[in-house]
């Protein structure tokens, strides 16, 4: 019996949360093409180039969709049977009411996996392609950023057109590597390389004395160095969103650490808004109050996942390791969770 109740639950579930993600996503595709109307008069390479760019903003909806869809697609099963005493009589038979959810339970933790792939995996490399995109539809150049090279070379540029144009370009750019700085009107891409054009300058400094250069052509300073090409450059120059783990990782600066902390509260954020939202929702006195209960586990729901997105902001801040602030902002997302779990009657 207990096996027929948890696939029949799950099944219910999965086509609820189906059904919800489709809706949530066609709703916010529309909107996103009504808002961004403007970009569809521009010129394009290629009549492709609009709808990749508006496909490529798909991860990003899915990842908003998912966790909505398992808290309304958990209620959505369980309500009609409130209705009927199903879980009264459940609880007849001798199967307590975490023992019957059990299943949407596992479903909202599978959720929480494909959401965190999709988060880590899929979302960043399609956000900076969007952006590229929409760059290049709005013929608009990157505000630069500070980097730095695997090879040790501090870099800062004003601004960077690095996509849909022939001779990608770096403007105001200042670089540093040991006792030597560079300082250049601009920086182009050659197909092989960054060179300089004539004029850039070099400073180095030894012993405490400076010596002015002026570099040919073409040519760096030995000690500054940029290998990456346009493409990887325009990531690096991206907001850390656009990053999976394993780049920011690579990185490895505090904030980008806290950003990959923070996204992997992703796995359990639908599992304890779901178990909030149950143990509100599935009540006695709720039988013929459904539509304000569901306000009420849904307003519930946003408590765990309020507190978990405090964290995962508050880890590039807070002293410590990033890992100490999420796992902190876990255990006080789960205490209000299993105060009511633990506390839930029908």
């Amino acid at each position: 019996m207990k096996g027929t109740l948890d696939r029949h639950l799950l099944s219910q579930f999965v086509r609820n949360a189906a059904l919800v993600t489709t809706a949530t996503v066609v709703v916010f595709v529309v909107l996103d093409i009504l808002l961004g109307f403007h970009l569809l008069t521009r010129a394009a390479p290629s009549p492709w180039t609009k709808v990749e760019l508006f496909a490529c903003r798909l991860p990003g909806l899915l990842n908003f969709a998912l966790p909505v869809s398992a808290v309304i697609a958990v209620l959505a099963t369980v309500a009609p049977m409130l209705r009927r005493g199903e879980f009264t009589a459940l609880g007849s038979a001798g199967i307590t009411l975490r023992r019957s959810t059990r299943a949407l339970l596992f479903g909202c933790l599978a959720i929480g996996v494909v959401d965190l792939v999709i988060a880590d995996l899929a979302t960043p490399p399609a956000t900076a392609r969007a952006l590229a995109l929409q760059d290049l539809l709005e013929g608009q150049s990157r505000e630069g950023r500070v980097w730095r090279t695997g090879q040790g070379t501090t870099w800062f540029a004003g601004g960077a057109t690095l996509v849909g144009v022939p001779n990608p370009e770096l403007k105001r750019v200042v670089a540093a590597a040991g006792e030597t700085m560079m300082l250049a009107d601009r920086m182009v891409w050659d197909g092989t390389g960054w060179t300089a054009p004539a004029g850039s300058v070099a400073l180095h400094v030894s012993g405490g004395a400076q010596r002015l250069e002026r570099l040919p052509r073409g040519a760096l300073p030995r000690e500054i160095i940029l290998d990456l090409p346009p493409d990887e450059l325009y990531r690096r120059l991206l907001p850390r969103f656009t990053m999976t783990s394993a780049e920011l990782l690579s990185r490895g600066e505090r904030a980008d650490v806290a950003t990959v902390w923070g996204r992997a509260t992703r796995l359990i954020s639908p599992l304890l808004a779901a178990m909030a939202a149950l143990s509100i929702f599935v009540s006695f006195r709720n039988r013929d109050r459904v539509a304000v209960a569901v306000v009420e586990s849904v307003a519930a729901s946003l408590v765990p996942v309020g507190l978990l997105a405090v964290a995962g902001m508050a880890a590039d801040t807070t002293p410590g390791h990033p890992a100490f602030t999420v796992g902190l902002g876990c255990l006080c997302a789960l205490a209000p969770v299993a105060w009511w779990w633990w506390r839930w009657r029908i």
